[in-house]
């Protein structure tokens, strides 16, 4: 038992907390990697890309509901007044 040092479990400590650490940093920065690996500046994407992320809001006020043919949801304006602007058949 004495060639064993007094502090052995103290070092087998340090040693696990340093190991654990190190693993740690290597997981963090593997992480990083495989995000700035998956990252694309927005202006390198193509125009079919940006179509995809692209939204319109849609408002019940912004078409116009013509209702002789049943319900009609019209969003151009002008398309709205020709459609108006036809006689009624039965």
């Amino acid at each position: 038992m004495e060639a064993i040092p007094r502090n052995y479990d103290e070092c087998r400590f340090d040693a696990f907390c340093k190991s654990v650490l190190r693993n740690e940093a290597h997981n963090y920065r593997r992480g990083l990697k495989r995000q700035r690996d998956r990252l694309v500046s927005i202006s390198a994407l193509s125009q079919a890309d940006m179509d995809k992320l692209c939204t319109a809001d849609c408002y019940p006020s912004d078409s116009f509901t013509f209702s002789s043919h049943g319900y009609l949801h019209i969003n151009n304006e002008l398309v709205a007044d020709a459609f108006a602007s036809l006689s009624a058949q039965t």
